[in-house]
């Protein structure tokens, strides 16, 4: 997409973020396009991505997205308060496709932890890097990243 913004990550492992998120199982499908739908929203709208609302797409597009998340499962952690989805991370090797907190539970640090783990998990993976883009307008985003040593990379 055009003006995506592009970060890559090689500071090395981060101290133990001390959250233990489960990874991807098939009755986690809906609770994950629910949560998509909610938090980004107003960025799919304000850069045009249809449907705005990840939940609305339709059969097929639904199941090149399951096919994603299955194919990703060992690489995909999601982070629950009690029966609560507080967020979830995608990471495609070394490359962080999808961070997404719940709006409750955002600015309390869970996107921070969740960022950490997926980059320690993958340098245990060997990867000595992480990449990740940002969509234009996600401020919040650009600011986490940085301010966990994400450095830009001028297209």
């Amino acid at each position: 997409m055009k003006n995506e913004k592009h970060f890559i990550y090689n500071g090395g492992r981060f101290p133990d973020p001390g959250i233990g998120p489960v990874t991807y199982q098939q009755e986690f499908f809906q609770l994950e396009l629910d949560l998509e739908s909610e938090v980004f929203y107003s960025l799919r709208k304000e850069n045009d991505i249809r449907p705005y609302s990840i939940n609305q797409c339709n059969t097929e597009e639904l199941q090149s997205i399951k096919k994603v998340f299955e194919s990703n499962r060992n690489s995909f952690f999601f982070l629950f308060d009690n029966e609560r989805l507080v967020g979830s991370i995608l990471l495609l090797k070394n490359y962080i496709q999808c961070l997404c907190v719940a709006r409750n539970y955002q600015r309390k640090g869970y996107g921070t932890k969740l960022t950490k783990y997926a980059v320690n998990y993958a340098f245990d993976k060997g990867y000595n890097s992480i990449e990740l883009n940002t969509l234009p307008g996600n401020i919040d985003a650009e600011q986490l990243y940085r301010k966990l040593g994400f450095l830009e990379l001028q297209t």
